[in-house]
């Protein structure tokens, strides 16, 4: 990774059929021509491209002299089960582009929500209408970065060349290539649900360690992300079952057919997802700040996200497609309130536009406070 002072100058993308066709015919002489601190964009088109580098970097001592970035990870799955990079470099996921950053003015609510208190406030309130459009944009550059509107079809096909150009080119010949978009189209349906291998295997008529073996690539592909159970100890919160999202919200709604017209249940889970991938974004601007989910089992009651802070703080965090909060809704943060002696405030987004207090130690937000 480059340090913050360092200033990129040479931009190599491995895009280009005529640099990568350099880069393959000699990845020796190609990287240690490059003038550093260097930028190698879609780096994972040439695997051995990181051996080069490993070369270099041992050779030069050189601190901060490269970023690769690529639609996969870089490195153990690409080169026979080695990363030569390992120990010389720092992984950051990179992801979709945050509503704020659409807009040209990133808000970085999670270190607001740990460092601020909470304050009654009045944000533009978000109707149907508004998400739906939000939501089926998503956040991909190439897509949710284009200016002028783009038709439902053009955007449809657009969407279905990204996911299967991942699935080519990401997971390759390593599985049924049908069946792994299959997977996704199912998972995309039921975004944010938990994650239970067995009945996904059943569902779909495939033996579980087949479908564990599909998501681990699709997650390795930046389509899907886990959020794991924040529990007590470590060991518990590997074994529980984890959330999963589609990465980009947009793309979950291609993979789900989704449309102003689809059933209130699918537009509930696209706006969860929505949120939880603005939170998980943010996030990753902060220090070591992750967001896992959590559920009392015996109870079946939950939250959908909860913000971990390194010091061991947490924030609760449920999110209601509605504009009004009833006292119902509010029955898991309660419940974690309680429980969770960690917890320093609860949130519950929605589609209104007034921030304020409901409960004791619980605010109302609304949605577009992520970006406004």
């Amino acid at each position: 990774m480059l340090q913050a002072a360092s200033k990129v100058v040479t931009i190599a993308d491995l895009g280009d059929p005529t640099v990568l066709g350099a880069a393959r015919s000699a990845p020796t002489t190609f990287v240690d021509g490059l003038i550093t601190p260097a930028f190698i964009d879609e780096a994972q088109l040439l695997p051995e491209l990181l051996l080069a580098v490993k070369r270099r970097v041992d050779r030069e001592r050189e601190v901060g002299s490269f970023v690769l970035t690529g639609s996969s990870r870089l490195g153990r799955t690409q080169l026979g089960g080695s990363d030569p990079l390992a120990g010389r470099s720092a992984r950051v996921r990179l992801w979709p582009m945050t509503q704020g950053e659409l807009y040209g003015a990133p808000v970085d609510f999670v270190a607001q929500a740990f460092s601020e208190s909470l304050q009654s406030a009045e944000t533009p309130s978000l109707s149907r209408a508004d998400l739906v459009a939000m939501m089926q944009r998503g956040g991909l550059p190439n897509l949710a970065g284009i200016l002028a509107p783009l038709s439902s079809p053009v955007r449809r096909q657009l969407m279905s060349e990204y996911v299967e150009g991942v699935v080519e080119h990401e997971i390759g010949r390593r599985h049924d290539r049908a069946e792994l978009i299959r997977l996704f189209r199912y998972l995309a349906a039921t975004t944010g649900s938990l994650l239970n291998v067995s009945t996904v295997a059943s569902d779909l008529g495939t033996n579980r360690e087949t479908v564990s073996q599909r998501i681990a690539s699709l997650e390795s592909s930046f389509l899907l992300h886990p959020l794991l159970a924040h529990r007590t100890s470590e060991h518990r919160t590997v074994v529980a079952h984890p959330r999963v999202h589609c990465l980009d919200v947009g793309v979950a709604a291609w993979a789900a057919r989704f449309d102003d017209h689809s059933p209130a249940h699918e537009f509930g889970a696209m706006v969860e997802t929505l949120v939880v991938n603005e939170l998980a974004a943010q996030a990753s601007w902060s220090d070591d700040i992750v967001v896992r989910h959590w559920r009392n089992t015996a109870k079946k009651r939950g939250v959908d996200c909860v913000l971990v802070h390194p010091d061991g703080r947490t924030i609760p965090v449920e999110v209601k497609a509605a504009v009004d909060v009833r006292d119902d809704d509010l029955a898991g943060l309660r419940l974690y309130r309680n429980e969770v002696s960690s917890c320093c405030r609860c949130i519950i987004f929605y589609t209104g536009n007034l921030t304020l207090q409901v409960d004791e130690g619980i605010w109302a937000v609304p949605i577009s406070s992520l970006w406004r």
